[in-house]
């Protein structure tokens, strides 16, 4: 198990050091020669990674599962991990709206099922257990690079307890919560849809949506495409530049449409990162709309942390250690009361897209 989160943790920084590569290479540095992304970049770039996606999944291998189910860890052998991570590239490379958590999560979980195997553990117990800490060692690498850069920090974060931000944070947590399980419940209808098997016609379609939200995100308040593009939560941290309503509610919008098609659609990635995006314009429309009302780093926090719970059914000591955690490493100690009320309130939002039978590996 050491050895396997070890070993997991080292890969998955590799990981994670790989997939943020490619997407600075094609949608930062060349982009940077122009003025603003042009459409036709977007638009071929996106089908492109929809058309990849479809032969990856199709001849190279299928081991992966749609991001509408959050994170599975299972075994996976290096002929699998081929397929699933190729896919996972092609999706969050081509600007898919997906994260990189799976990314790691099918690396550390390839680590723990050939330590497993080198090891000689042949019985189910012991091989989950080896797995288990593969797949979180690699993910512990999500953390790494974030809190030594301080990149997920928000500035001007209250120096002590606001009262009156705890209030607040209830209306926050549930249009946050709301605005991720209506992009989940979406999903899922269109994963039904799909079917088990990769359409490339879907694929294609979702790609294609992607690409006009993020294009007319552009062409409407002429922020970058980057705002609905990929997973966005490099993004977080320049939310509070934005001061006008409207370009937070295109922002939010088109931004949980692309979700939305991106995780229904069968492309490969994590489910968590871009819904945090999504909460934290959600916090920062109300900080706006509202100028008496909750802080913008109070309103962010609480709406990160409210979308990263109505992502994934959790059990109430996670809920609480997620809100604790979230509220400390984006703000400060003064901000973790009003993020675990946040946190508690989206917990209590049903999760409706989870009512949607969806067929496994589907997309």
């Amino acid at each position: 198990m050491l050895v396997a989160g070890v070993v997991g943790l080292v890969l998955g920084y590799l990981a994670l050091l790989l997939v943020n590569a490619g997407i600075g290479v094609i949608w930062d540095d060349i982009p940077a020669s122009w003025e603003s992304t042009p459409a036709w970049y977007v638009i071929g770039i996106l089908l492109i990674a929809a058309v990849l996606v479809y032969v990856i999944r199709r001849f190279v291998g299928d081991a992966g599962h749609s991001p509408i189910g959050g994170i599975t860890v299972s075994p996976l052998t290096p002929k699998d991990y081929v397929g699933a991570i190729l896919a996972i590239l092609a999706s969050l490379w081509g600007g898919i709206v997906l994260g990189p958590e799976v990314a790691l999560v099918a690396t550390g979980s390839m680590v723990g099922t050939v330590t497993a195997k080198a090891m000689g553990f042949t019985d189910a117990a012991n091989q989950k257990k080896i797995v288990g800490l593969g797949a979180l060692g690699a993910i512990l690498a999500l953390l790494v690079g974030p809190i030594l850069a301080g990149s997920v920090q928000l500035d001007s974060t209250p120096t002590a307890i606001e009262l009156a931000q705890l209030g607040w944070a209830i209306p926050i947590a549930i249009i946050a919560s709301v605005a991720v399980t209506l992009s989940r419940l979406v999903a899922a209808l269109l994963a039904r849809s799909a079917g088990s098997g990769p359409h490339l016609i879907i694929l294609i379609t979702a790609a294609l949506i992607v690409a006009f939200s993020a294009i007319l995100l552009q062409f409407w308040t002429g922020e970058s495409v980057m705002f609905v593009l990929t997973s966005g939560e490099e993004l977080i941290s320049d939310l509070p530049s934005l001061t006008s309503i409207s370009t937070v509610i295109a922002i939010l919008l088109l931004k949980s449409i692309a979700y939305a098609v991106s995780l229904g659609a069968g492309f490969r990635g994590g489910p968590f990162f871009p819904a945090m995006f999504v909460g934290a314009a959600s916090g920062l429309l109300v900080a706006l709309a509202i100028p008496e009302g909750p802080s913008i780093s109070a309103a962010i926090v609480v709406g990160v942390v409210a979308a990263t719970i109505a992502t994934a059914p959790l059990k109430w000591p996670v809920v609480i250690l997620l809100g604790v955690i979230i509220g400390f490493v984006m703000g400060t100690w003064t901000l973790v009361p009003a993020a675990v009320l946040g946190a508690v309130v989206a917990r209590l939002i049903p999760r409706w897209g989870d009512r949607v039978a969806v067929p496994a590996h589907a997309g």
